[in-house]
């Protein structure tokens, strides 16, 4: 298997714990494509990608274009790929260059396909309350996350796991099943299955404004929102003109009027019973438990949120 020659696409650092994966088992990677230097941070400093720092560690041939034009193509053709393994690129591959490698393009998507096409599977599964999510092998098509499925691997999401953590797991698992699956390609001992397009759910890319949480919905689905934004970047509410972020919380029983602040131990009423936050993080402070929260911060027990 060493010996083909594979290209790798893909940008944040899911899709670079991957391509170190692949360094890391000896596998020949011919070039690495992922998105363009962008300002990041406050500083607004022009940053290189996840995908892009490892690459040049690695000393890898690596080409950052924002779009894939006849030029890129003409490039990837002269590299002579067996297979590209496309992980969170963030450019969708017109279908011209689907053709390319002998074994084609695949992509190693963090859904269960058809469930969560889309940007942010992980978060719409958290969102949703899913309890489970897994790995998609799939080979891409000229429809976002549309391809057949080669294989997939399941994984249960218990109901106290968050972004990071489910992150973390989903890409251990992604890259051991990537590993499992590239063999079987390699030998044509793959099944493709199509995708039910009667189950098909997206997980559309998610705005600040999405992760304003809204009080009035059930306890439960207050506190799976805070979950699939904890603990960054955070879900956030409005008290008193200033945006406050919960990064972690536990569901409770107590009830009252919904938005608002129920007792002294800042528990916040949902519609059927309420969310006490155990981090949270004021505006340019630190995050901090709820205790040292409560010391340093002036708020009146019945007040509204969100108001």
């Amino acid at each position: 298997m060493n010996d083909k020659k594979i290209i790798f696409m893909g940008t944040p650092d899911i899709a670079a714990r991957h391509l170190q994966y692949l360094l890391d088992n000896g596998i020949n990677i011919v070039g690495v494509f992922t998105q363009p230097p962008r300002k990041k941070n406050r500083g607004m400093n022009i940053e290189e990608s996840p995908v892009h720092q490892i690459a040049n560690k690695s000393n890898l041939e690596t080409f950052y274009p924002s779009s894939i034009d006849d030029k890129v193509i003409e490039k990837i053709n002269s590299l002579h790929p067996d297979i590209i393994i496309v992980v969170a690129y963030g450019i969708i591959l017109p279908s011209q260059l689907l053709d390319i490698p002998k074994y084609g393009c695949i992509n190693i998507h963090v859904s269960l396909l058809p469930r969560w096409r889309g940007a942010a599977p992980i978060e719409h599964a958290l969102l949703a309350g899913d309890a489970k999510t897994g790995i998609s092998v799939i080979k891409i098509s000229s429809k976002l996350d549309a391809g057949d499925i080669l294989h997939q691997e399941s994984l249960k999401i218990n109901e106290d796991m968050y972004s990071d953590e489910l992150t973390v797991a989903l890409t251990n698992l992604g890259k051991q099943t990537m590993l499992k699956v590239l063999p079987k390609i390699f030998k044509n001992k793959t099944l493709t299955n199509a995708q039910d397009s009667n189950k098909v759910t997206y997980a559309k890319k998610l705005s600040s404004d999405d992760r304003k949480i809204n009080f009035n919905n059930s306890t439960s689905e207050v506190y799976n929102h805070i979950r699939a934004h904890g603990p960054k970047p955070g879900s956030w509410f409005i008290y008193r003109g200033e945006r406050i972020k919960i990064l972690r919380a536990i569901k409770k029983k107590d009830k009252g009027r919904q938005s608002t602040i129920l007792n002294h131990k800042f528990m916040l009423a949902c519609s059927d019973g309420s969310i006490l936050p155990t981090f949270i993080q004021r505006e340019g402070k630190k995050a901090v438990e709820v205790k040292d929260f409560i010391q340093g911060f002036a708020f009146t027990v019945n007040d509204k949120i969100n108001a």
